[in-house]
C-alpha cells in the first residue's frame, strides 16, 4: 500500500493526492491547485479575460477554516 502527501486545492479547498497538484507563481505569491481547476483558470483566462494573478494572490492569502465565534 502507497501513502502519499495530500495537499489542499486552493480553488476548491478540496485535498487532493499530491501528484494532482500544480504550483502557481505569481509576483512574490504562491498557490497550489489540482489539475482540474488548472483547466478551470486556463479556460476562465482565456475566454473572460480574466487576470490569474489576482486569483493567484487571493488564493495564497490563508483564510481561516472555522469563523471564530
Amino acid at each position: 500500500m502507497l501513502f502519499g502527501l495530500a495537499v489542499t486545492c486552493g480553488f476548491r479547498f478540496e485535498v487532493r493526492p499530491e501528484d494532482d497538484i500544480v504550483e502557481l507563481q505569481a509576483d512574490h505569491h504562491t498557490a497550489h491547485v489540482c489539475s482540474s481547476c488548472l483547466v478551470l483558470l486556463t479556460v476562465h483566462r482565456r475566454v473572460h479575460r480574466m487576470k490569474v494573478e489576482k486569483v493567484i494572490a487571493e488564493m495564497a492569502t490563508p483564510v481561516p477554516l472555522v469563523a471564530e465565534v
